[in-house]
């Protein structure tokens, strides 16, 4: 079984991989998912997340503080450098996420996936959607909305990806709308990178209007991303 650390490792290798591919102009890209944001931001963010799990200090993804000082931080710093520094924490980053008492920063698996599509997104290039670390990613979003679901009484419903199927709510709730859609397509949708119209549409029976509002970890984009 692969590891939380090694799919983290696969998502660092291929971008860091693909930033001494980019050009200046490339780095400034600004990232459609993250308004305010260029492709190099976002890898600055991500290298900031690695240091602040070796340092013991993860921050809270919400606090919008927390992520701008990511940045802030490595403002004057060349991409390559930013990537320099996320190389050299990897090793003591990827053997935390790999300890179960360093488990609470599992999100920093999530958080680099995402990212990974939000840069791949802004430079135009659709690939690794079809894979392992997608579907481990799907697997985990999905089994962590569903604890407290029923618990908050929300309408039942049932989502399926190529990962598996999940039943969300009471168990013996009929569903009023289910979901089949890839492990890419339903982690984009649990993180918020969809919007309410992009949801609605989809591939749901049943009537998803109830319950999409409940589904994004942030809120949605008010405009259709397109990737």
């Amino acid at each position: 079984m692969t590891t939380a650390g090694e799919h983290y490792r696969v998502i660092r290798t291929q971008l860091t991989g693909l930033a001494s591919e980019l050009s200046p102009e490339q780095a400034a890209t600004p990232v459609p998912a993250l308004p305010g944001w260029s492709v190099q931001d976002t890898f600055a963010h991500l290298a900031g997340v690695s240091a602040d799990i070796v340092a013991g200090t993860p921050g809270d993804p919400h606090d919008p503080a927390w992520t701008a000082g990511h940045v802030d931080t490595r403002r004057e710093r060349s991409l390559a450098e930013v990537c320099a520094e996320w190389t050299a924490n990897s090793a003591a980053a990827e053997q935390i996420l790999d300890d179960p008492a360093g488990r609470r920063a599992v999100f920093a698996v999530f958080d680099v996936f995402h990212h990974s599509h939000d840069i791949r997104g802004a430079l135009g290039r659709r690939e690794a959607r079809d894979t392992p670390e997608a579907a481990f990613v799907a697997t985990l979003m999905t089994k962590f909305k569903r604890g407290g679901w029923a618990e908050a009484g929300h309408p039942s419903i049932d989502l399926t990806a190529d990962a598996g199927s999940w039943h969300l709510g009471a168990p013996d709730a009929e569903p009023v709308a289910a979901l089949s859609t890839s492990d890419f397509e339903l982690s984009r949708i649990l993180v918020g990178r969809r919007s309410r119209a992009q949801m609605l549409a989809a591939g749901w029976t049943g009537d998803p209007g109830p319950v999409v509002d409940l589904l994004p970890v942030f809120g949605p984009p008010v405009t259709d991303l397109t990737e």
